[in-house]
């Protein structure tokens, strides 16, 4: 039975505990965690992130921020297993993995890699997608204007550029709840997709 969304938001960050808007330490954890993630789903060897990890747990943060580096790290070693046993080379279909375990923010590092690299329709219809994780990213913190703005950004691009996206079965799924706000993000589809 397929699953009707993503898993549920880290709730450390849900509850505004770990906050990468207001927190550099936060910030700077969580963007070299996804760098090191995206680095190592290229080479396809999951030490680069297990490296960065170990790196900020060295430095002895305090609880929050361990709490998230290990929730990171599960969720990547999900990612990696899934991505990896069933052979996923095309980076977007990677990118509906990341997106379907509830990472946005690193499925906004992964797909902006190949937006620029693209041009024309295809350009604009993943910064339609980048701009809807974005939507989810501060809907972790509660950030409602920032959500409410880039809900309807994304849902103009994604729309009027979806023949671009047909890499996404449910697309509608997706402009659904963007339009109404939704703040449970849907599952993303594609054939080619692992089941969880």
């Amino acid at each position: 039975m397929k699953r009707s969304s993503v898993c549920a938001p880290n709730p450390k960050i849900a509850a505004g505990k770990f906050d990468p808007f207001n927190d550099r330490l936060s910030r700077d954890i969580r963007n070299s965690l996804s760098e090191a993630f995206i680095d190592a789903l290229a080479r396809m060897e999951p030490s680069a992130y297990r490296a960065e990890a170990d790196i900020w747990r060295s430095k002895n943060p305090s609880e929050i921020y361990l709490e998230y580096i290990q929730y990171r790290l599960q969720s990547y070693d999900q990612v990696f297993n899934q991505i990896k046993n069933s052979r996923l080379v095309d980076p977007l279909l990677q990118c509906l993995v990341i997106w379907n375990n509830g990472l946005f923010f690193e499925f906004h590092d992964h797909l902006e890699g190949i937006w620029k690299l693209a041009s024309g329709d295809e350009r604009q219809a993943l910064k339609g997608l980048i701009k809807a994780a974005g939507v989810y990213i501060h809907n972790e913190v509660g950030h409602q204007r920032a959500v409410k703005s880039l809900a309807g950004k994304a849902y103009r691009l994604i729309r009027q550029y979806s023949h671009s996206l047909t890499f996404i079965k449910n697309l509608d799924a997706l402009t659904h709840k963007l339009k109404n706000l939704d703040p449970v993000a849907p599952r993303l589809e594609n054939p080619a997709l692992p089941e969880d």
